[in-house]
């Protein structure tokens, strides 16, 4: 399709404003703000919104923010255990000023692939993260690598880019400083063992959508590359129901 010049500015702004949606997400991500990704990102309106990840789909808003909620609730439950470690440092210290203490996640997102729609409604995109958990575990403080991908689907909402459906996969995980193809058992350490029974929910829709690497994974292609397309009817979606999911 042939475009306008003021067509092709309209679509440069649109794709530099949806890259800074993600940029956005993966800063608030790393500064362990999880529990706002919901309210400032997420489509409202859009019909069917999904979280996917390696272990399954998150179907619908409240499924994707109870998600982030636990994630931020762990992070909440750390803080007594904390304060007794480190009585001197924190001891003093509100929860609001210590929360996220001794985490980070840093998701830095490279290789940027973004189409708009011909129509302007819709845009699709695909990123690899390169990536890390810097947290607070059973194991003690403890750094694991967290290297893959994001694909997503955005509506336009109110003149703003919103995700509608957002597929985050890991690609590999293994503790920083040791090999990626071997298991590396660590033991829990007394101290930190409480930390052991934190979980998230479970997916709402439990299904094997990606498999970590290990020497015995078969090839495994990273999430389809977005395509030009017209209108959202005519590509495919990365949400549970789409024409094509991986």
């Amino acid at each position: 399709m042939a475009y306008t010049t003021q067509q092709l500015a309209e679509r440069f702004i649109d794709q530099r404003e949806i890259q800074n949606v993600m940029g956005k997400y993966a800063l608030l991500t790393m500064i362990c703000k999880q529990a706002d990704l919901v309210d400032k990102f997420w489509s409202k309106r859009a019909e069917t919104p999904t979280l996917a990840r390696n272990d399954g789909w998150y179907v619908g808003l409240e499924a994707i923010s109870g998600y982030y909620q636990a994630i931020s609730d762990n992070l909440a439950a750390k803080l007594p255990l904390m304060r007794k470690l480190f009585p001197k440092e924190l001891g003093n210290k509100s929860d609001e000023d210590i929360f996220g203490v001794g985490e980070h996640f840093p998701r830095p997102i490279t290789t940027p692939i973004v189409e708009v729609a011909a129509d302007g409604k819709t845009a699709k995109g695909l990123w690899q993260v390169m990536g890390a958990n810097n947290s607070i575990t059973q194991f003690g403080p403890f750094s694991t690598w967290s290297w893959g991908y994001i694909a997503a689907d955005f509506v336009l909402e109110d003149d703003e880019w919103k995700i509608w459906h957002l597929q985050e996969f890991d690609e590999l995980t293994a503790p920083v400083a040791t090999s990626w193809v071997k298991d590396n058992p660590y033991p829990v350490l007394d101290a930190f063992a409480e930390l052991a029974d934190q979980t998230l929910p479970a997916p709402t829709v439990p299904a094997r959508l990606y498999e970590v690497y290990s020497p015995e994974r078969e090839y495994t292609a990273p999430p389809r590359m977005p395509e030009p397309y017209e209108t959202f009817a005519d590509t495919f979606s990365y949400g549970m129901n789409g024409k094509e999911a991986i």
